[in-house]
């Protein structure tokens, strides 16, 4: 199996990164900062696991000044996240 598929699913395996993915679905595009504030979970953890995120290919991310601004690699992770929305809702 390719390597890709389990790096994809180590990254959808946390709650962090899955609130992060959400957050992102809502927002379109945010710092660091402001996700911290949401995850709950301190500055270094929220980029630990954006790294995870990025090195999966679920996020992206632009430099904008001197902070970095992260969304959604595309359409394909908003329909993954939808469906696991989805799925937790009808289970």
């Amino acid at each position: 199996m390719d390597p890709r598929f389990f790096q994809l699913t180590r990254a959808l395996n946390h709650p962090v990164r899955i609130q992060i993915l959400n957050y992102l679905m809502k927002h379109g595009q945010s710092n660091v900062n402001s996700i911290v504030e949401i995850v709950n979970v301190s500055q270094p953890a929220v980029s630990r696991h954006l790294r995870i995120l990025l090195d999966a290919y679920l996020v992206i991310d632009r430099q904008s000044g001197k902070e970095k601004i992260y969304q959604l690699a595309d359409n394909h992770i908003m329909k993954i996240i939808e469906l696991i929305n989805q799925h937790v809702t009808e289970i």
